[in-house]
């Protein structure tokens, strides 16, 4: 694969992820709005804090890694025909710290998941069951989704390294 080719791999396994991470933060923010104003039972609010919680995270990063990809992949594609050098000294930094932040995310959902057992075990109330309930959810999925995100930076990398676009 061509540098080119990578780089538009990349980008689009990136904005189909962020499609599925769109999708989640809006069905999230409508299961938060039936359970306030619907089922409006303290477990049920509780947990629909914490799935607000979830739907401003996954609209705010979906929709923003979603609408950006397409001119980013663009950019960085001119630039690597045009510059080579200075596509190594931007990308290869960027694309390290991208696959570095993995690690500071898990320790997020680490938190997450602590503070759902915290609400449970200490706490105790219903409408704090709820939200570690939204807690969990967030944790898992976001686990689930940053798993495959990973595994995906990470092979870039090593793909631009191979065609020799960064150093190794």
């Amino acid at each position: 694969m061509d540098c080119e080719q990578i780089v538009r791999w990349y980008f689009a396994g990136e904005k189909t992820e962020a499609s599925w991470i769109l999708v989640a933060g809006a069905a999230s923010l409508v299961a938060a709005l039936v359970l306030w104003f619907v089922a409006r039972e303290p477990f049920a609010r509780g947990l629909a804090m914490a799935l607000l919680i979830m739907a401003g995270l996954g609209l705010g990063v979906g929709g923003t890694v979603y609408f950006r990809s397409d001119a980013q992949s663009r950019q960085l594609i001119e630039q690597q025909r045009t510059n080579p050098p200075q596509f190594a000294a931007e990308e290869g930094p960027r694309i390290h710290q991208v696959v570095n932040s993995f690690a500071q995310y898990r320790i997020g959902y680490a938190v997450a998941a602590l503070l759902a057992l915290f609400f449970v075990f200490v706490m105790g109330k219903p409408s704090q069951h709820g939200f570690a309930v939204g807690l969990l959810l967030l944790a898992a999925l976001g686990l689930t989704i940053d798993f495959f995100a990973e595994r995906r930076a990470e092979q870039y990398q090593q793909a631009l390294q191979a065609a020799g676009a960064l150093p190794g």
